[in-house]
Order: structure tokens, then sequence, then C-alpha cells
């Protein structure tokens, strides 16, 4: 068993599982691109996701096409197909963490600033990533190296 790392696409929509346990769980096949650089033909890697608790919680926001980044162990299992005879490998990696698209957004209400006990009030121009009104976006006319 290996500590490694994947950043792919999901193949389908994550499934939700329960252990025997009842504890919640998701699995999904993610594609990883493993082409070789310079390689004329792109080769694709299967990898099964399998999360437990918050970070199934995770994956399940995830919808089919999505990019998912995942740490965990992965282990590598040899299996002969039932109908060819042929022997494949299976790669599973047992996620730690899971950053989906959807989970890198920031939450819902980010901007809200307290008025009152109870109140809200939404301002979108308060995002402390924008300059201060007046101001313009910075100038950034340095060259691109590449």
């Amino acid at each position: 068993m290996l500590i490694g790392n994947l950043y792919g696409r999901l193949g389908a929509d994550p499934v939700a599982r329960l252990t025997k346990n009842g504890h919640a769980m998701a699995t999904a096949s993610v594609a990883v691109d493993v082409t070789a650089w310079q390689a004329e033909e792109p080769d694709t890697l299967w990898v099964s996701l399998l999360c437990f608790g918050v970070q199934a919680d995770v994956l399940l926001r995830a919808r089919k096409g999505e990019m998912v980044a995942a740490i965990g162990k992965l282990t590598r299992h040899d299996y002969t197909h039932p109908e060819t005879g042929e022997v494949r490998e299976n790669w599973t990696l047992l996620a730690e963490s899971v950053v989906t698209t959807t989970s890198a957004l920031p939450p819902e209400g980010r901007h809200k600033k307290r008025h009152g006990p109870g109140e809200e009030e939404t301002h979108p121009d308060d995002d402390p990533f924008l300059p201060p009104d007046g101001e313009g976006a910075p100038d950034f006319d340095d060259p691109i190296p590449f």
C-alpha cells in the first residue's frame, strides 16, 4: 500500500453506500490522464475512489465529468477477467482528503454582515479579494514567460 494522490475527472456520478455498520461511504471511478510526455496517443488510468464520512459527503456533491483531487492510500490488485482470461490490474484510492470543483467554491452567503440580532444583509461589494471602491484592478503588464 502506498500513499498517493490523484487528479482526474469523474467517469460517472458518485454512488452513495452504507458500510455494514451503517456508516456513510461513497465510491466513484476517476479517469486519470497518465499520458507520457511527448506521447503520440493519450493514455488513461481508471482509479476507483473510496471515501468515508465527511469525505464521502464532499464526493457525493460532485457530478460526472467534474475534476476531483484526492490523497490517500493507493492499492493495486490484479485479477483475471472472467470472459477473456486476461490478467488485469485495478487501482483503488482510499481517500483521506477529497477536493472537487464543487467543494472548492466559496460557501453561499460568504459576504453577509450582521446588522442586528438575527438580521443579515448581503453585500457582494465587500469581497476581500476585490479592490476597494474607487480603485481599479491592479495593472499586470509584466511579460508572461510562456
